[in-house]
């Protein structure tokens, strides 16, 4: 049988999928792309927002008129908080929860739905096991390693603790087994994900923090790099810090969540924060850790937000050292306090902010990427050349795109590299030591 996944979302789902390609691939199935013909067709929803939520009725649609013969199973968080929503689209065989992924060789084995979809979500996900797993897939140069699920807080635009329950983390003996699985298979990069990263080890019988892992991981000393996905503010403590600075394991890399920088909207979302405290936290790491690179994700138009709030978030962006920013258009989210909040923003508005973040965001990656003009940078070259240049590609230890000429014998090596030029898709590089490149 042949299948496909598809998948919307963060990388929490992303390691999701690869694990159901795991599955499949251990029970003799055959994991194709969804952009050919197949047997069944899964799609691992994101439901974040109610956009999202749309993204994921049009691709259940879309992939069943191009495959209408196929078994459609459609799972994760989109499916878990409306199942019944899902239910009612037209051509949908099975609406699978988030726990119950890990049953779907059951679905496919079965063959399609007798009179309509099959339903098999189930609340009280809190307790579940990390059971499904990914051993990483060969080609792949980076490994996502889920090392926590759910989250605790409740801010008031986010519907995420109800799609993936509270906050629970993977032990640690089963965390260190999977890296030395991973070291094993070859990858070079190994990123830690989760719903709430931070909240790593709180529920632990042997409690840890991010920082202990951090300091566990870099005594061992593997031969490949880590990287953090994204951290709260408030987690990103001096030890942390001290912690990322002094690593030779850990990437130079921090990704946090402003969302707004006007303290009004911040306690309106419930974020447990004020933007003072995060610029303190962001020029402390950049003080510290050398050649840290600083993302953000920020969202425009959340209910109330004028004018003046919204400049509030733009000048404390342009001020701050950040490198780049994930800017997110506020969506109502039906269940979330902030969809009947007053002061709702135009959605023409909303657009227009988002235009000029994304006008800030330009510069501001341009203006950090020539920083390194002239310099070195240790680049992990991916297996496969970019698309649109035919160049070599890679990431930084910081995260900073590089695109270099050079043989396919440098894929999947990490590597050092002489940083020419900026382009607008990243930096342009050369392997150390070759002299200039002529393009």
């Amino acid at each position: 049988m042949r299948v496909s996944i598809s998948t919307l979302g963060c990388k929490a789902n992303q390691y999701d999928s690869f694990a159901m390609e795991d599955l499949l691939a251990t029970n003799s199935f055959e994991v194709v792309s969804p952009s050919v013909p197949a047997d069944a067709c899964i799609i691992n929803t994101c439901t974040v927002t109610m956009r999202t939520d749309i993204q994921s009725r049009q691709l259940i649609r879309k992939l069943k008129r191009e495959n209408p013969g196929a078994i459609i199973i459609v799972a994760g968080c989109y499916a878990q908080v409306s199942p019944e929503e899902v239910a009612g689209i037209d051509g949908v065989d099975y609406v699978v929860g988030n726990k119950e992924k890990e049953r779907i060789v059951g679905y496919l084995l079965s063959g399609g739905s007798k009179g309509g979809a099959e339903v098999d979500v189930r609340e009280g996900i809190a307790s579940s096991p990390f059971s499904l797993r990914s051993g990483g897939s060969s080609g792949r140069t980076r490994a996502y390693l889920k090392i926590q699920d759910g989250c605790n807080n409740s801010c008031s635009y986010c519907i995420i603790p109800k799609a993936r329950g509270m906050a629970r983390s993977l032990p640690l003996c089963d965390l260190l087994k999977e890296i030395d699985m991973l070291v094993d298979k070859g990858y070079r990069e190994i990123v830690f994900t989760g719903i709430h990263l931070g909240s790593y080890g709180e529920d632990l019988s042997q409690p840890m923090d991010i920082t202990g892992l951090v300091k566990t991981i870099d005594e061992i000393g593997y031969p490949c790099r880590f990287r953090l996905s994204s951290l709260d503010p408030d987690e990103i403590t001096d030890e942390l810090i001290d912690a990322i600075g002094t690593s030779g394991s850990f990437c130079n890399h921090l990704h946090l969540p402003l969302q707004s920088g006007d303290d009004g909207i911040v306690e309106r979302m419930n974020r447990g924060y004020t933007p003072a405290f995060f610029a303190g936290r962001v020029t402390r790491a950049v003080d510290s850790i050398p050649g840290l690179t600083v993302g953000v994700d920020v969202i425009a138009g959340f209910p109330g937000e004028g004018e003046r709030e919204f400049m509030n978030t733009y000048t404390l962006l342009d001020d701050l050292p950040v490198a780049y920013m994930h800017i997110f258009p506020y969506s109502k989210r039906a269940g979330t306090p902030a969809a009947s909040m007053p002061d709702q923003v135009d959605d023409r508005v909303i657009k227009e902010r988002c235009r000029r973040l994304k006008c800030l965001d330009g510069r501001k990656r341009r203006g950090f990427y020539s920083c390194f003009i002239g310099r070195e940078l240790s680049v992990v070259i991916e297996g496969k050349r970019d698309r649109d240049t035919g160049l070599l590609k890679g990431r930084a230890r910081n995260y900073i795109p590089v695109f270099l000429e050079g043989e396919d014998s440098l894929m999947n090596r990490e590597i050092p590299v002489m940083v020419q030029e900026v382009s607008d898709w990243g930096v342009i590089a050369v392997p150390a030591g070759t002299g200039a490149m002529t393009l």
